[in-house]
C-alpha cells in the first residue's frame, strides 16, 4: 500500500485533513510520499480507481455528509493505468524515482515532527467557528464614528515670557491684557456646527447597530449608502471649518491689535534682552517686537479648528468575536430577521457559535 499525500501545516489549518492520520499511517507501516499542493483525491485498487474531491472544512462542512452531494467519480481502465503510470512504484524503495512523478518526496521522521511542531505553535481554528466567522464578516463589519470637535474654550492664550507684563507694576496693563486673551473663552459653538454634530448623531443611530462592548456593527449592503451620507456631512463640516476660520482670525488679530500698544510702552519701559540687543530703543521698533513675539505664541485660526475632524474605523468581525455570546445575542436580536434569513445567518449555528 502506498499513499501520496501533501503533509505540510497549510493542509491541517485549512481543514484537508489531520495531521494525525499522517502519523497513524506512518506507525502503520505505510508507504508515505508527499506532494507539496496536492489537493487532487484518486484512490486506485488493483484495476480500479476513483477521483474526488476533498473539502477544506475551513471554508465548508461535507456536503455529502447530510445531503444526496456527490465528490466522487469511477475511473475508466485506461485513466487508472495513466494515473498508476504517474506515481512512484509500491514497494520498500526509500529513493525518489528518476522520472517525474506524483509523490517523488518520501515523508520520513523529520518532516513529520516539524509539521507537527508548526501545528503545536499555530493550530487549526475550530472549524465551524471560523466558517460562522465568514458569514458573519461577509454581513456586517465593527465601524467606530466619533467628532472631535469644538474644544477652542478649552485653549488658552498666554504670553510669551520674552514680553516684560509679569514684572510689570501697572495693574491696569495686566488686567487689559488679561481680558484680551480671553477672546477664546467668548467664541460660542456655531450653529452650522451643532447642526454637523446632531447629523453625525443621527447617521451613527440609523446605521450602527450597537452589539454590547464589542462596539457598533455596520450591514456592509448599507456601506455605500452610510459612506455617501457621511461625505455629506463632512462636506458641511469643511464649509464650517472654513468660515469659522475666518471668524477666529478676525479675533485674533483684534486681541492683537489690542494689546501691541500696551506690550510696546511696557518693553521700553522694561527692554527684554532680546529687545535691547536686536531693536532700537522706539515704540514703533517695540511694537514689531511685541508683534513678533506674539505671532510665536498665539495660536493660529488654521490650527484651531484643524483639530475638528470626524473619526471612522472599520474592522472585522474575528475568530475571537464570535466567542462573545453578548455580542452573538445582540446580532441575532437587533437586525431584522428578514436580513439575517436572506444572509443564511441560521440562529441555532450562529448561537452554537457564541458557545
Amino acid at each position: 500500500m502506498q499513499v501520496v499525500l501533501d503533509i505540510s501545516a497549510r493542509v491541517s489549518r485549512l481543514g484537508y485533513g489531520d495531521h494525525q492520520a499522517v502519523e497513524l499511517l506512518r506507525a502503520s507501516g505505510v508507504s508515505l510520499r508527499h506532494h507539496e499542493g496536492l489537493r487532487i483525491g484518486a484512490l486506485i485498487c488493483d484495476d480500479s480507481g476513483w477521483s474526488f474531491a476533498s473539502v477544506p472544512r475551513l471554508v465548508e462542512d461535507d456536503p455529502t455528509a447530510d445531503g444526496d452531494a456527490f465528490n466522487a467519480i469511477a475511473l475508466t481502465a485506461a485513466q487508472v493505468m495513466v494515473l498508476r503510470s504517474e506515481l512512484p512504484p509500491v514497494g520498500a524503495s526509500t529513493q525518489a524515482p528518476e522520472y517525474p512523478v506524483v509523490g517523488n518526496e518520501v515523508v520520513d521522521e523529520q518532516s513529520v515532527a516539524k509539521v507537527k511542531r508548526a501545528l503545536e505553535i499555530a493550530p487549526p481554528q475550530q472549524f465551524d467557528l471560523a466558517r460562522q466567522t465568514q458569514v458573519y464578516a461577509a454581513l456586517i463589519q465593527f465601524v467606530e464614528l466619533n467628532f472631535e470637535g469644538f474644544n477652542i474654550q478649552s485653549r488658552r492664550i498666554q504670553l510669551p515670557k520674552s514680553l516684560p507684563l509679569i514684572a510689570s507694576q501697572d495693574r491696569a496693563l495686566k488686567e487689559r491684557v488679561t481680558t484680551s486673551l480671553k477672546v477664546l473663552d467668548k467664541m460660542e459653538k456655531p450653529k452650522e456646527l451643532q447642526d454637523v454634530t446632531q447629523r453625525l448623531e443621527e447617521l451613527r443611530e440609523a446605521f450602527l447597530v450597537p452589539v454590547g462592548q464589542a462596539g457598533r456593527v455596520m450591514l456592509k449592503s448599507k456601506q455605500k449608502l452610510f459612506e455617501d451620507e457621511l461625505a455629506n456631512i463632512q462636506n458641511d463640516l469643511d464649509a464650517c471649518k472654513e468660515a469659522l476660520e475666518k471668524d477666529l482670525q478676525e479675533a485674533l488679530d483684534k486681541v492683537v491689535a489690542s494689546i501691541v500698544p500696551d506690550l510696546a510702552r511696557a518693553v521700553l519701559a522694561d527692554p527684554p534682552p532680546r529687545f535691547k540687543g536686536l531693536f532700537s530703543n522706539t515704540l514703533d521698533a517695540a511694537a514689531d517686537y511685541v508683534r513678533a513675539e506674539l505671532d510665536k505664541a498665539f495660536p493660529s485660526a488654521s490650527a484651531l479648528v484643524t483639530g475638528m475632524k470626524i473619526h471612522k474605523f472599520y474592522k472585522d468581525v474575528t475568530y475571537e468575536t464570535l466567542k462573545n455570546k453578548e455580542f452573538v445575542d445582540r446580532v441575532m436580536s437587533e437586525i431584522p430577521q428578514s436580513v439575517l434569513d436572506g444572509a443564511l445567518l441560521q440562529e441555532g449555528v450562529a448561537v452554537k457559535a457564541g458557545k
